[in-house]
């Protein structure tokens, strides 16, 4: 018998950075996990045995260790979270973990439900293909994972007969094996209850009558001169009764699909020798098969409806809709749209892999493609208007998937907070599974860790062309520990689309990083070559202002930027904004980029008035991921002496700093030290260490030592009392050339919260003074500035 020892402990799952933006961090630390076989004891580390990985709420813990024990005494390897000490960090093997794993169990609760870190790790499988699920208290998992077969375990006590634990381990076996998993058969009618029947008959009468209504507008990618041939089965009657009302209504609906010239819709006759003789006859005259069944148990509904493609038996889609009978034609809408909307998207030409593929009115399509258009442009004025144009778009055609992942992705650019556009993704997907657009949304919504590079990858199965995709599966990277796989991702965007500026300027920003300062000017030379005189400027803007030149960044971009067109202007902005904020020159920098907020003066003068206003606007999550909003602010709640407030609002977000650093993902290194302090602030010295020693480590991963790098482990250091440490970092930055960005620092490190202890050296005020000199040497150099 094959016993566990070592599990993975909860806490390291929820250092993963699912959707943060943050890349892994902490140490490959775990002891190797150990399994016995009688006499012989194994280390699991480069073993290549069957795994199981379970995930599971803290709320469940003790069904959790049920499940993992039966599993055990079934022979499989478990890895789940019990015994491994809590001092050590753990994500890159759980990272490894599941990624190496064949199985991933899921047990589903209310709180398992509410769990971001269950919900992750079951998407992750899901993506991946891997995901057994169970239900622990006899409700649905969430969308979308209720579309997927799961075991009932609500009331298993450990018992190998109970019917959902034999499903649930035959399904981890079957993954073990290598082996695809099947949908069992429906479970057995349940007993009908003698009621009046008239009022079911008839909304079932009419329900059927919507699916055949929803199924005429099915649309087809064009291309194929071969129109698909469909078969509607009869439907079936769940009771002898009613076999006369649903063979009419089937007539019906037969027709009704007959009436969508896109399709060849097999006759009465031929549809029912195919039911009689079964689906081995069905491929012979068939592409496709529709069907439908009804059911009902006192004032509920239960209608069942698959769509099956005849050459592989293989069930397209299928799902159950169970409802009370409130509202029969609001409930007729909705189920018939479902049906109409996972049918178009699974008989679309190549099953729907990219967007055009999906066929919809003129008037949708040419609103999602204006949308698109604006998007690509990666400009903020289009993307409120494309964010309207896709709101109309799935309102008028609310089961086409292209415009759902569309909105996904402009919700991802233009809504702050983790996974704006996270449901429109999934919808899409649910909606078209093969349509690489959504797949692609889905990875860009959630950022970063394996969920989102799964779903980026599967993107890239469909549709390799994706610039968009690829693009942001380099986003997707922790440039600490996949820098050259990230700059080769970038690289082969920029060869693709030679000036696509978003992938140009992050290939540079991690060339900047890496220290590889001749690459930046090698692309410099390439851009000037192919004569894009905008990107030009930008470029080289941005080069001379990491170099201090501030006043030559100033003179590169200027120029262009008085003769340029309105979008080419918003481009060279980002060469104009930051340049003329450290220099002081806030008149000029609103006239570049309008101030977003009536904040922005409050801000500016350090007034604490504007807390209050963040308070009443923001919650807590929103406020720790908006930006560069928490580090500003953060400056002002301790220029006030309002640090309280502000360790109020962490805690409203996090209990553990594993939690904070998941939450802010690749802000955290920046973010840690003001967190620290307002703690400390309310007593919490041990936590404040402890994001401390977690933001040191993130930042000493910097790929460089470079200027940035530097400070940013020099305000660690600072606000750990390391002050010979912290002050010879600043001083190898400052001499280096390093400046402060106005934004997130501002550019009198003075006042920076994280180096308040620093003052009390007589080493930092020089350092101070020199920074400040060069700024005003440089503004003198600039002289007057006039934007037109």
């Amino acid at each position: 018998m094959v016993q566990a020892l070592n599990v993975i402990p909860r806490d390291a799952i929820r250092s993963i950075r699912f959707v943060s933006g943050m890349p892994f961090s902490g140490e490959q630390l775990a002891p190797a996990a150990v399994y016995c076989d009688k006499d012989r004891t194994r280390s699991l580390s480069g073993s290549n045995v069957s795994e199981v990985f379970l995930s599971y709420a803290r709320d469940d813990e003790a069904v959790a260790r049920r499940v993992a024990k039966a599993l055990e005494a079934a022979g499989f390897i478990v890895w789940w979270d019990a015994h491994l000490p809590a001092h050590r960090a753990y994500s890159e093997v759980i990272e490894k973990r599941l990624t190496e794993a064949k199985a991933v169990v899921v047990l589903w609760s209310e709180s398992g439900a509410r769990s971001q870190w269950v919900r992750a790790e079951a998407d992750f499988a899901r993506s991946a293909g891997k995901l057994v699920q169970a239900q622990l208290d006899g409700g649905l998992p969430p969308m979308p994972f209720n579309q997927i077969q799961s075991a009932d375990l609500k009331g298993w006590r450990g018992s190998n007969k109970h019917p959902g634990w034999s499903k649930l381990q035959n399904s981890v076996a079957a993954l073990i094996k290598g082996e695809e998993l099947t949908a069992p058969a429906d479970p057995a009618p349940v007993k009908w209850w003698a009621e009046p029947r008239g009022r079911w008959l008839m909304a079932a009468g009419a329900l059927l009558l919507f699916v055949a209504a929803a199924l005429i507008p099915l649309l087809i990618g064009g291309g194929e001169t071969k129109r698909p041939r469909v078969a509607v089965l009869p439907f079936e009657s769940l009771d002898s009764r009613d076999e006369s009302l649903v063979a009419g209504i089937w007539e019906d609906t037969r027709q009704a699909i007959g009436r969508n010239p896109q399709l060849l819709v097999l006759g009465p006759n031929t549809a029912e020798e195919i039911a009689e003789k079964g689906t081995a006859a069905a491929g012979k005259v068939a592409d496709f098969l529709v069907e439908a069944s009804v059911r009902s148990t006192g004032d509920r509904i239960r209608v069942s409806a698959n769509l099956v493609r005849t050459e592989d038996g293989s069930e397209l889609w299928s799902k159950n809709f169970d409802r009370r009978l409130d509202d029969v034609f609001a409930l007729q809408s909705e189920i018939a749209g479902e049906i109409e909307g996972h049918v178009r998207g699974r008989l679309a030409e190549r099953g729907g892999t990219q967007p055009q593929n999906i066929a919809t009115s003129g008037e949708v399509y040419a609103l999602y493609s204006d949308a698109r258009a604006k998007i690509r442009k990666r400009q903020a004025r289009g993307y409120q208007e494309a964010h309207k144009q896709l709101e109309q778009v799935v309102r008028l055609d609310p089961n086409f998937a292209p415009g759902w992942a569309t909105l996904a992705v402009v919700k991802g650019f233009g809504i702050k907070g983790p996974s704006p556009g996270e449901a429109d993704a999934r919808r899409a997907i649910a909606l078209a599974p093969n349509l690489a657009a959504g797949h692609a949304a889905l990875g860009f919504t959630l950022q970063s860790g394996p969920a989102a590079q799964a779903a980026l990858h599967r993107a890239l199965s469909l549709d390799p062309n994706d610039i968009e995709a690829l693009h942001w599966l380099a986003n997707s990277l922790d440039p600490a520990t996949h820098a050259q796989e990230k700059l080769r991702l970038y690289s082969e965007v920029v060869e693709r689309e030679p000036l696509w500026w978003p992938a140009i300027l992050n290939k540079l920003e991690l060339l900047y990083r890496i220290g590889n300062v001749a690459a930046v000017e090698q692309e410099l030379a390439r851009v000037e070559e192919l004569g894009d005189r905008i990107l030009s400027a930008l470029i080289k803007s941005q080069l001379l202002a990491r170099r201090g030149d501030l006043s030559g960044a100033v003179n590169a971009a200027l120029p262009a930027y008085r003769n340029a067109s309105a979008d080419e202007r918003e481009l060279l902005a980002n060469g104009l904004f930051g340049p003329f904020l450290q220099l002081g020159l806030f008149e000029a920098a609103d006239k570049v980029v309008p101030p977003p907020s009536p904040w922005v003066p409050f801000i500016r003068r350090n007034d604490p008035k504007v807390l209050d206003m963040v308070e009443a606007a923001m919650p807590p999550e929103k406020f720790w991921t908006f930006g560069a909003l928490p580090q500003v602010t953060g400056r002002i709640y301790f220029l006030s002496n309002q640090g309280e407030r502000l360790a109020k609002r962490y805690r409203a977000v996090a209990s553990t700093p594993e939690q904070f650093e998941a939450l802010v993902g690749f802000q955290f290194s920046d973010l840690a030290p003001v967190a620290a302090r307002a703690l400390r602030s309310v007593g919490d010295e041990a936590q404040a260490r402890r994001l401390l020693e977690l933001a040191e480590a993130a930042a000493s991963k910097e790929p460089a030592p470079d200027g940035d790098q530097q400070v940013r482990l020099a305000r660690i250091y600072a606000v750990q009392g390391r002050t010979d440490a912290a002050i010879g970092l600043l001083s190898t930055a400052v001499r280096r050339g390093w400046l402060p960005n106005y934004l997130p620092l501002h550019t009198d490190i003075g006042i920076d919260p994280a180096l308040t202890e620093l003052k009390k050296d007589p080493r930092f005020e020089p350092l101070r003074q020199q920074i400040l000199g060069h700024l005003a040497k440089e503004r003198a150099e600039l002289g007057p500035v006039s934007i037109n």
